[in-house]
């Protein structure tokens, strides 16, 4: 299921600029409040259009004059008619693409990471319409269809910090509004394990593992900061996407494996060694590949251009078969690829000052066009990205680069 709630962006209801652009972040919930106004009929939308666009205005006035913040507090609003309007600039966007907008709704860091939906009224005993509730399952299904945010992480405003929001009448529902979004999501949804996850699945999760040598931490069952590297680092040993997520791609490895013997380890450091690669003994291009010279390789696309690089390339090449490079040549030599990504401050080369260039012909000054990733060309590479709606990290890669490459 793709995002299919209509949401009215910042820029339709004709929000003011913020102050400054709040970063992404991974959301692990949906954090639901009420608005603590009149209820219908004195409701301050009147249930129209006009009146959502001027609630939603008067809100980010309150958020931003009233409380300083550097644009509205939370991430959606859901008024009495069942009009879904963006809050926080860039969370239509991010939500659409799996991230959130760090915002201010939840009281806590853990809360605001994740989107907050604003529902118009006070429901501490009063009883949302069936438009607005239709309205509500919609967005939260269409959320977790992109965030792969699981239903059960359908949360209220008191979980996060001492409050009577959302109302009793409102965090009684909530079972209930876990129930209709898994309905509307239907069997398209795939849930994914991520941190902050608990449960069988994740003590399932931590003992392959562990068992292959990736330090997950202590078998709880709790999906924290421990687990989530050694996920990332399951994922780069596996070739996989290495974003911290256990989706279908991952399970998929991590079960092949479990059936597979436990590859040996490094009694120092724990982590698994490379296969024997010597004449006879070496490891098929396909299989598993050697962590050793994964490592050797990143080290590569990072540290290309500086001292002893050719030196350390061929050192490289030396400790290979010679039959494997001829394999690897043959398989890979006219396949599109990135290299040199990514460009982060510190990185040289002829790469850097490509990216210099490009950001100098699109109005963002990186500084001389010198090859050196510095402050000055980290700086412009996050007011370009920005200026795009993307994550403000200050980092040329994957998703940064063909964005910036585009004539």
């Amino acid at each position: 299921m793709a995002f299919t709630a209509s949401v009215i962006s910042t820029k339709e209801w004709d929000a003011r600029p913020p102050r400054q652009w709040a970063g992404e972040t991974r959301p692990q919930y949906i954090i639901i409040h009420h608005t603590a106004t009149p209820n219908p009929p004195n409701d301050v939308s009147r249930g129209t259009l006009t009146g959502a666009k001027t609630f939603t205005r008067s809100i980010q006035t309150a958020h931003v004059d009233g409380f300083g913040w550097i644009d509205s507090g939370h991430n959606f609003l859901n008024t009495t008619g069942g009009y879904l309007l963006e809050g926080r600039h860039g969370s239509l966007n991010a939500i659409k693409r799996g991230r959130s907008i760090r915002s201010s709704h939840a009281g806590s860091n853990k809360g605001n990471e994740s989107p907050g939906i604003e529902n118009e009224g006070t429901f501490t005993t009063y009883q949302m319409n069936a438009k607005q509730w239709d309205s509500l399952v919609e967005l939260c299904a269409s959320i977790c269809s992109t965030t792969k945010i699981s239903p059960d992480n359908i949360r209220g405003h008191r979980d996060f910090s001492p409050t009577q929001c959302p109302g009793d009448w409102l965090y009684n529902q909530l079972p209930r509004l876990r129930q209709d979004v898994r309905q509307r999501l239907g069997t398209s949804f795939i849930e994914v394990l991520r941190e902050g996850d608990t449960g069988p699945r994740v003590k399932e999760l931590q003992q392959i593992l562990n068992a292959q040598g990736f330090k997950a931490g202590p078998i709880d069952g709790i999906f924290g900061e421990g687990t989530e590297d050694a996920v990332i680092s399951f994922q780069k040993f596996h070739g996989l996407d290495a974003d911290g997520l256990v989706g279908p791609a991952t399970w998929k490895v991590l079960e092949r494996v479990s059936k597979s013997p436990e590859p040996p380890t490094d009694t120092d450091s724990g982590t698994p060694t490379a296969p024997d690669t010597t004449p006879g003994g070496s490891t098929p291009l396909g299989s598993q590949t050697p962590f050793t010279q994964v490592q050797l390789l990143d080290t590569y696309k990072y540290y290309r251009e500086l001292p002893h690089q050719t030196q350390a390339i061929q050192w490289l090449q030396a400790q290979l078969p010679q039959a494997t490079l001829v394999e690897f040549s043959q398989k890979w030599r006219n396949q599109p690829s990135d290299p040199f990504l990514p460009l982060q401050e510190g990185s040289v080369g002829p790469e850097v000052k490509q990216a210099q260039e490009l950001l100098q012909q699109k109005g963002f000054d990186p500084g001389p066009a010198d090859g050196i990733y510095g402050a000055k060309t980290k700086a412009a590479v996050i007011a370009f990205q920005r200026s795009k709606g993307m994550t403000a990290d200050g980092i040329v890669g994957a998703v940064t680069w063909p964005v910036l490459n585009l004539a």
